[in-house]
């Protein structure tokens, strides 16, 4: 199982993010290219797993073969997945208490991390109220208000696509201070939503379960590729 240090992911998570517009904010600033608006559509999840990206490599001469030096649990779960959807979805309910004070959240997102040869797990991002979401896709501080944040330890997405009960290692972050004693997170996927074959704006990737814990409730994360957090070591 493998929870890294929210504060150590956070700070490199600003490094690996991308230099470009972000979607729509909830004060109505909107980029035609990444934003969406999922209210209106009724989209039905699924827990099926999306195909997987070709493992073989193509010699004109012998044929295809199977490429043996790809690991399939180490595959990223959607290469070149790029776009990120600050218009969250409704179904996301979550609220606790916390040493810092009551914390809620209706706004969820999701991007994935990978460190080193260790499989890709799911990040998770619950904004309260108060925070911005084009903030926070991008730094995780909570300097914009109080959100939680961090990982969560599953099997390989060519596993079972994330889906199950996983252990979470989530913290809320509030105006730079950080929760005491969050402890471990009981994190359930129950589906994949949502177009993951490509970013479409109309219809962005999701994860849809719930968290039982200090803070729990149910949620509707979408995909933002800010979240994503990958790291080589020498």
């Amino acid at each position: 199982m493998f929870a890294p240090r929210p504060l150590v992911v956070a700070a490199l998570a600003l490094v690996t993010c991308a230099d470009r517009p972000l979607g729509a904010t909830e004060t109505g600033t909107s980029d035609a290219t990444t934003t969406t608006t999922t209210s209106g559509t009724t989209i039905e999840p699924t827990t099926a797993v999306p195909p997987l990206p070709s493992t073989t490599t193509s010699d004109d001469s012998a044929g295809t073969t199977l490429d043996p030096n790809i690991k399939l649990d180490l595959l990223e779960p959607r290469p070149g997945l790029i776009g990120c959807s600050l218009d969250a979805p409704a179904g996301t309910a979550l609220e606790g208490a916390t040493d810092l004070g009551p914390f809620m959240a209706q706004r969820a997102y999701f991007g994935w991390s990978h460190f080193d040869n260790h499989r890709y797990e799911p990040q998770l991002l619950f904004v309260s109220p108060g925070a911005d979401p084009a903030v926070e896709v991008l730094h995780s501080h909570g300097n914009t208000g109080a959100i939680l944040y961090g990982n969560v330890s599953t099997d390989p997405f060519d596993g079972g696509g994330w889906v199950g009960e996983w252990s979470g290692q989530l913290d809320v972050f509030d105006q730079g201070q950080l929760s005491a004693a969050m402890g471990p997170q009981t994190v359930i996927i129950d589906a994949l939503a949502g177009n993951w074959d490509e970013f479409d704006p109309a219809d962005p990737p999701r994860l849809v379960g719930s968290i039982q814990g200090p803070i729990s409730g149910p949620f509707d994360a979408v995909f933002c590729d800010e979240l994503n957090v990958q790291i080589t070591t020498d």
